[in-house]
């Protein structure tokens, strides 16, 4: 049995960008042996429509090669890449001096790709709590290419409030709000030795990463740099990802912070989790400084339980699906 030309699907949590060079292989590849390469990591196929479209044609076999330890399907041949991936595997040498706070920020929004949660959390950070929070986004808005990027149509669906927010905040953009050195051009965790260091030092200055990961619709669980890096600068984070992640989170040996406010946005996908997002952020912001300062030294033992389970490459990794 012959396989056919890999074909690699490039595509986001809920759109398929090269939807016609798909059609046109396999309209080419019917009845026979297929492979398909997802790309990015671990978009949830069914969301995506993949299986969907499959069903329109008929092939010999249908591999799928993907990284989401989630995917499953009784038809078509899932091939999981390993699980223990280059994020996780990374290991990044931090001195004991960068695990601190000094109480110049709370919130810490760190993004790149436009998203409709990215667009929305930054931007409600930038807007409503800016005394509180460190905001980076390095998207630029300089041409109708970049502009359709941008999700504002899916943010609109998760807040109305939102849109007006991100509105505000996009002719800023790119933003670097507390002065440091221009890091515009970062899209990556593993960067050379002075912006690293500038990192470390990022995160001297806040207390909790709100995070925006990759995939985040449908049944996917995939740990990206935005997850580890405050694991390994020792920072509590409340995550918009896929449902369950925080719990997934957990069965590899990973600690959350259900002790210090509610996670019950974990339970959620797409808006319902993004306004319950907003809605814990609102909540931490109203803390004194005095009740997050204590916060933050009781949780120390799960900040290194989280650093030193990346340390030792520790965690587990056998993950059932919930």
């Amino acid at each position: 049995m012959e396989k056919n030309q890999t074909f690699i699907i490039h595509g986001t949590n809920d759109k398929l960008w090269n939807f016609q060079e798909l059609i046109g292989y396999l309209v080419k590849n019917q009845h026979k042996h297929i492979s398909l390469v997802i790309n990015p990591e671990a978009i949830c196929l069914e969301t995506l429509g993949i299986y969907k479209l499959l069903e329109h044609f008929s092939f010999e076999q249908v591999d799928i090669y993907t990284e989401n330890c989630l995917e499953k399907h009784s038809k078509y041949n899932i091939i999981q890449f390993d699980f223990r991936t280059s994020w996780l595997k990374q290991k990044w040498n931090v001195d004991a001096e960068y695990h601190s706070w000094n109480q110049k920020k709370v919130f810490l929004a760190f993004y790149h790709r436009p998203t409709a949660s990215r667009l929305g959390l930054a931007s409600h950070l930038y807007c409503t709590h800016p005394a509180a929070s460190l905001v980076h986004f390095s998207s630029f808005v300089n041409s109708t290419e970049t502009i359709y990027h941008f999700e504002l149509d899916k943010l609109l669906s998760y807040d109305i409030q939102s849109v007006k927010n991100a509105t505000s905040m996009i002719p800023d953009m790119p933003i670097w709000s507390n002065g440091k050195e221009d890091l515009t051009l970062i899209k990556k965790f593993i960067v050379d030795e002075n912006v690293d260091t500038i990192l470390k030092t990022i995160y001297q200055d806040i207390l909790i990463d709100v995070v925006s990961e990759s995939h985040s619709l449908g049944n996917t669980f995939y740990v990206t740099e935005k997850t580890v890096r405050p694991m390994w600068l020792k920072k509590p984070f409340i995550v918009f990802a896929s449902c369950n992640y925080l719990l997934y989170l957990k069965q590899m040996g990973f600690r959350t912070f259900s002790d210090f406010w509610s996670e019950e946005y974990d339970g959620y996908e797409g808006r319902d989790r993004y306004v319950r997002i907003l809605n814990l952020i609102d909540e931490i912001a109203k803390k004194p400084a005095s009740e997050l300062e204590r916060m933050y030294w009781d949780m120390q033992d799960i900040l290194d339980c989280n650093y030193n389970l990346l340390h030792d490459q520790t965690y587990q990794t056998n993950i059932t699906a919930i």
